[in-house]
């Protein structure tokens, strides 16, 4: 939440995500072989889910690339206002984000006794 309160009131990221800058910046980030160090980040982040699951933190029966995914579609479903309806942000990214974060902490419905 926080990252995202930060993002809204930062000009400049603020314009990382309208849709026209966006572009723009991806078309350059591709030209400049930026994915070199999206693939670093991408790595470490899904060996930090490893641990978080070898750890407990978080739920072991969910492949940690799927929980990346997750992640990654929290952050960019901001970029998709338009055809989801700008009337249901910042509530829409919020709830998702709890509910997200709340499902890998619990545990699977399946393993739980009753």
């Amino acid at each position: 939440m926080l990252n995202l309160e930060g993002m809204k009131s930062n000009p400049i990221l603020s314009q990382w995500y309208n849709r026209d800058v966006f572009e723009k910046f991806e078309q350059l980030f591709r030209e400049e072989n930026g994915m070199g160090a999206m693939d670093f980040f991408y790595k470490n982040t899904v060996a930090l889910i490893r641990v978080w699951q070898a750890e407990g933190k978080i739920r072991k029966d969910i492949d940690s690339e799927l929980i990346m995914a997750m992640f990654m579609a929290i952050i960019n479903i901001d970029t998709h206002k338009d055809e989801i309806g700008l009337q249901y942000f910042p509530q829409l990214q919020e709830y998702l984000t709890e509910f997200v974060l709340k499902g890998l902490a619990d545990e699977p419905t399946a393993n739980k006794k009753e």
